[in-house]
């Protein structure tokens, strides 16, 4: 039993074979899904898909870094209006992303902020992404964000900036296809999170791992990247598939009933 804690169901690259995917994956052992919405088209997207497959897909809701401008006051009404929905068990994707530089820098800031504000509120986790932006996202998390808890999904740093990220208690890891791959810090980070502080992702259709060689990522491939999170820290699949299956429900309250 897995739980893929970041996937984009809700994309069109899903769009021929979405219920074919979902079925492989519970299949396969991957039970249950989380879909973090990127704006507020695609998170009403994945709140529609977590009510069509209940106990399997969950959903969160949020506005990217890349589309930092599309959020408005009014986006973010919206925004915590569907997170009382049952189904909604994260705030996020949202984060900053300094690589393509899509927003300017000081939306991404602001948006980045509200978001943190948001899931205040709300009482729900993060799934915040970072990518070239490791320094401005600790910075914020610091100043605004020590009461919340959350996941820096699809981690890319090395071991100086995971101790940071987990110096933030409450903040988990998560692993996705690069673990897979070389030349990367990964293994040295996979080596180092303490067993309760670590998730497994495909972040699907993106990021492949090995030894897939598909043009597509999916739900059921992140059995890949949990036997080689196992392979790292030198234990079986099965634990592997356990604790990060126990950490997802426990972050995201997966099956639990909000009050």
């Amino acid at each position: 039993m897995l739980v893929d804690s970041h996937t984009h169901l809700d994309t069109s690259r899903f769009n021929g074979d979405r219920e074919e995917v979902i079925e492989r994956a519970r299949r396969g052992g991957v039970t249950r899904m989380v879909d973090p919405g990127c704006d507020l088209a695609s998170s009403r997207a994945a709140l529609a898909l977590a009510k069509a497959h209940p106990g399997t897909v969950f959903a969160g809701v949020g506005v990217h870094p890349h589309d930092a401008t599309t959020y408005t006051e009014g986006v973010g009404g919206q925004l915590r209006e569907m997170a009382r929905e049952p189904e909604v068990v994260a705030i996020g994707e949202f984060g900053l992303d300094y690589f393509r530089m899509l927003s300017p820098r000081e939306v991404q800031r602001a948006v980045f902020c509200a978001h943190l504000e948001m899931a205040r509120e709300c009482n729900l986790p993060c799934i915040i992404h970072v990518r070239d932006s490791h320094d401005d996202v600790i910075e914020l998390l610091r100043a605004h964000g020590r009461d919340l808890r959350g996941v820096f999904h699809c981690f890319s740093g090395n071991v100086a900036q995971a101790e940071e990220c987990l110096a933030l208690e409450g903040f988990m890891l998560s692993f996705a296809g690069p673990l897979t791959k070389q030349g990367n810090a990964l293994p040295e980070v996979a080596r180092m999170v303490p067993p309760d502080r670590v998730l497994v992702e495909t972040d699907s259709p993106y990021l492949v791992p090995k030894p897939r060689k598909d043009r597509r990522n999916e739900p059921l491939f992140v059995i890949h990247t949990a036997e080689k999170l196992a392979e790292i820290r030198g234990t079986t699949f099965e634990e592997i598939a356990h604790i990060t299956t126990a950490n997802a429900v426990r972050l995201f309250g997966l099956g639990e009933k909000k009050e």
